[in-house]
Order: C-alpha cells, then sequence, then structure tokens
C-alpha cells in the first residue's frame, strides 16, 4: 500500500468523540501558504490567504511522518485535539475553522483565526517588560479563557506567553491546543481522573506535572502564575535562577518556585504566589482569581469594554 493511501486510510479511522463521528474531511485545499508566523513541538503556524473569501487565516501544519504505527497515534491525538478545538467559542479562545489533508499525503493543516498582534512573546521581545496595570490587563483576559475551558472540562498545560496571542486591539487569544486534554465535566478531584502524562513546557509546568503525580485544572494556574512573572520580567521564569531544562526541573520537581519579580506591590505579589502554591488544590481557581484584589484594584475596565490601553498601533 502506498503512504499517501495509507494516511488517508488512518486520518478517516473514527475516535470516540461526542463532537461527530471521529473523521476528518479529505478536501482539496483552496489557499495559499504565506510567511512562517511561529513554530512549536506540536506543529508550525504559517498566514495563509483564503483564495475563495480574500481573508487571511492562520494555518497548523502538522506532518505526517514514521511508522504506521506512529502516524496513527499521532492522528489520533490529532483528531482529539481538533474536536476538541470544534466546541470551542469564546472571544479569549483563537477561534477554529477547519481542517484539511496536504494534497501530498504528507500532513495535516489545521485552519485558525488569524491574529495580527502575534504572540505576546512577540510584544515582550519587542517592547520590553510590562507594568503592573497592562499585566494585570492581559492576565484577567488569560483568565477569562481559562475559565471557559475549564467550564468545558479542558486543561490546557501549556500557558505561556508564547501560546498566548493579542489582536490589534488588545484582546488575548488562547492558542496551541497541542498538549490539551478533556477532562470529564463531573471532575471534582479523584485521583483515578488526574492526568498523568509529562505535557507542556519545562519553564511554565507545574510541579505536579513535573512529577507525574496527577495533575488537572490547578496546573494551568500555576502557568498563570509564570506567565505573570514573564511579564513583569520580561523573561521566562526561572531565567534568573539558571538555563537548562535540567536544572529547571530540578528545581521544580524539589518544591521550589521561580524567583518573583522586584519591586511589584504587595497585592500583585500575593496574586502570583497563590498562582504559584505547591499544593494544587490550594492554588485560586480561575473564576477566584478574576475576583482577586490585584485585578479589582488596579484594573480600571470593563472586560465587555476595553479601553484603549493593550492596543497595539503601527
Amino acid at each position: 500500500m502506498g503512504s499517501c493511501c495509507f494516511k488517508k486510510i488512518a486520518l478517516a479511522v473514527p475516535i470516540n468523540n461526542d463532537a461527530g463521528d471521529g473523521t476528518l474531511p479529505l478536501r482539496v485545499p483552496k489557499w495559499k501558504r504565506g510567511a512562517l508566523i511561529g513554530e512549536g513541538a506540536y506543529g508550525k503556524v504559517y498566514e495563509c490567504l483564503n483564495l475563495e473569501t480574500g481573508e487571511l487565516h492562520a494555518v497548523k501544519h502538522i506532518e505526517l511522518l514514521g511508522t504506521p504505527e506512529q502516524i496513527y497515534r499521532e492522528v489520533y491525538f490529532l483528531k482529539k485535539e481538533i474536536f476538541m478545538l470544534k466546541n470551542l467559542y469564546h472571544k479569549n479562545i483563537v477561534q477554529y475553522l477547519y481542517t484539511e489533508i496536504n494534497n501530498d499525503c504528507n500532513g495535516v493543516d489545521i485552519m485558525m483565526e488569524y491574529v495580527s498582534g502575534g504572540s505576546m512573546r512577540h510584544l515582550l521581545n519587542k517592547f520590553g517588560k510590562f507594568e503592573e496595570p497592562m499585566a494585570g490587563l492581559y492576565i484577567n483576559q488569560v483568565l477569562e479563557g481559562l475559565k471557559y475551558l475549564h467550564s468545558q472540562g479542558i486543561v490546557h498545560r501549556d500557558i505561556k506567553s508564547a501560546n498566548i496571542l493579542v489582536t490589534q486591539d488588545g484582546i488575548i487569544k488562547l492558542s496551541d491546543f497541542g498538549a490539551s486534554k478533556k477532562l470529564k465535566l463531573d471532575f471534582v478531584g479523584d485521583k483515578d481522573e488526574l492526568c498523568r502524562s509529562l505535557k507542556g513546557s519545562p519553564y511554565w509546568m507545574a510541579p505536579e506535572i513535573a512529577r507525574r503525580s496527577g495533575h488537572n485544572f490547578a496546573a494551568d494556574i500555576w502557568s498563570v502564575g509564570c506567565v505573570m512573572i514573564e511579564m513583569l520580567t520580561g523573561s521566562p521564569p526561572w531565567s534568573s535562577v539558571s538555563r537548562t531544562v535540567k536544572d529547571v526541573m530540578e528545581l521544580i520537581t524539589s518544591g521550589q518556585t521561580p524567583p518573583l519579580p522586584l519591586g511589584v506591590s504587595l497585592e500583585c505579589r500575593k496574586f502570583i504566589e497563590e498562582c504559584l502554591q505547591e499544593e494544587p488544590t490550594k492554588r485560586p481557581t480561575a473564576r477566584a482569581l478574576l475576583d482577586h484584589e490585584f485585578l479589582k484594584e488596579r484594573m480600571n475596565f470593563d472586560n465587555n469594554s476595553m479601553t484603549q490601553a493593550g492596543k497595539l498601533y503601527n
């Protein structure tokens, strides 16, 4: 059997999922790929032009390489990601559009909403660290997105500045769900329902993930604390202590927390410290953090009517 034929069969194999029959559509692409705008462990992201509508989209390309067993495994998890994305509708979540298979069958392309401002990491590299009001403006929206995801039973597991996109109007969009996991909606913390796989990026990784002791939604809250450090210092957490992944993983599993930014307000420090509680059950939920003193005292905006703060200008 030719490799292209095999991959089409692999992509057509259904999975158990309430969102549909589990198959990916075999469609002829009607778009043109542009410049590379992002790259990570779960694929490369390009600009693309929809040749039917003239709209700009982002396309995440995942190559299908390896043995038949490896391809089946990758396709299985890829479908789970797609069917998860298909049912997410929130202004702080990047919008899924559709999926296509390459003409040469060497990969799958996931079409997403195009966010012209780029990632938060891009903004930090370009403009430097953020002051507290800006950090609060952005983290408030990150929490709104996480509150929605968690209400849908989804733990993101890779919250970091590179996966947080910003529109021209300063709207935050959570992206890259390659590491995400859907838990049961009636999840209440039963140890048998905890995720135990090693997923995410080490510098933002919660200790329970690093130890593989079982994790849930609270792992995302740890990452929120890490993103706060990243915004307020301009550098990833742990950068002032170590630059090797091995050393960082040892620090995390030994029960240490990343150094906090200097010169921040008491409310901001408390916010970060609560996110970085070593015991997951002691961390606040996304919903609770939205009512935290740091956001209530410092943020003078309504999330439904954004102020000029956070907008991008050419």
